[in-house]
């Protein structure tokens, strides 16, 4: 079930191949893992990068969608993106078997680069938990291998150490069906804090409302947020941010895109520049992970 490489970007590191489905699976509401095969794409992956897939059967839909790379294997090559089933196309794919041939291009956007901290707060809501998996990987030193050691060696021998002291995870979702993937981050040793807007799960109300509680609890001095979901949760995060003291917080853009190669200008958004000047940026090249205190709100 290897991937076969029929073309190649500009790019060194961006690939653009056709592989096959291995695994398609349910593992909420109208959400989906899908598993592929994608080895000439893991050695360049970055927490916080995406992919594009289309779909080789037919031109409806015609264009490619962006997806999270949610987890990534360095020995097999196999990929893990995490899907919620809302339009055509994630329809049609949540429906396809094992086998199926798929394009993929990637890895695409700059991912995340976070700074020397003690405790990172992850924010997600809806489908939005899917880039932070291979970021707590990374944080917790046990970057895509699963091992449970504060240092471990990689691959290539390069000795990875855990880089924070905490991780939490505060997770939104409207009911307890659509929750999902906590298990996996609960393996990996975050924090996980769950939020439904009915309380059939977890605490009840919205992930905002508990950001305070989750930081003051640790304890931990240097604190960094990361978030990722609804532009209103967003928003509410960044807010928090500032209220508590200007906390460092990055935001993992959800923006509509449709090459994902910054040649067709659909996924720009205002952003302050060195400069302090507001302009436009591309999500796809510039972000997805952007500067909150820079974005335009």
């Amino acid at each position: 079930m290897l991937c076969t490489q029929f073309s190649e970007t500009e790019s060194p590191r961006i690939r653009h191949i056709e592989t096959i489905i291995v695994e398609n699976v349910e593992v909420a509401e109208k959400t989906f893992r899908l598993r592929f095969a994608a080895p000439a794409l893991v050695p360049s992956l970055k927490p916080g990068q995406f992919v594009m897939l289309r779909l080789t059967s037919g031109d409806d839909p015609l264009l490619g969608r962006p997806l999270a790379v949610y987890r990534a294997d360095a020995g097999s090559g196999i990929i893990d993106v995490v899907y919620l089933v809302v339009g055509k196309m994630t329809s049609r794919l949540s429906t396809l078997p094992p086998g199926t041939l798929l394009q993929v291009w990637g890895p695409l956007g700059n991912g995340f680069a976070i700074p020397e901290c003690d405790h990172v707060v992850m924010v997600a809501g809806g489908i939005g938990q899917t880039p932070f998996h291979t970021l707590a990987e990374e944080l917790l030193g046990l970057r895509n291998f699963g091992m449970k050691s504060d240092k471990m060696k990689s691959g290539n021998g390069e000795l990875l150490e855990r880089r924070v002291k905490k991780v939490s995870l505060l997770y939104g979702a409207r009911n307890s069906q659509r929750v999902s993937c906590m298990s996996d981050f609960r393996e990996l040793g975050v924090a996980v804090h769950v939020v439904t807007e009915d309380g059939s799960e977890g605490s009840q109300g919205l992930v905002t409302d508990f950001l305070e509680p989750v930081i003051e609890n640790a304890g931990l001095p240097k604190v960094v947020l990361v978030c990722c979901g609804p532009h209103p949760m967003l928003k509410a995060t960044f807010e928090k941010a500032k209220r508590l003291g200007n906390l460092p917080c990055y935001v993992s853009l959800e923006s509509p895109m449709s090459c994902g190669l910054g040649i067709c200008f659909s996924c720009v958004v205002q952003y302050r520049d060195d400069a302090g000047n507001m302009d436009y940026v591309r999500t796809c090249v510039d972000g997805p992970v952007f500067d909150a205190y820079r974005l335009q709100w």
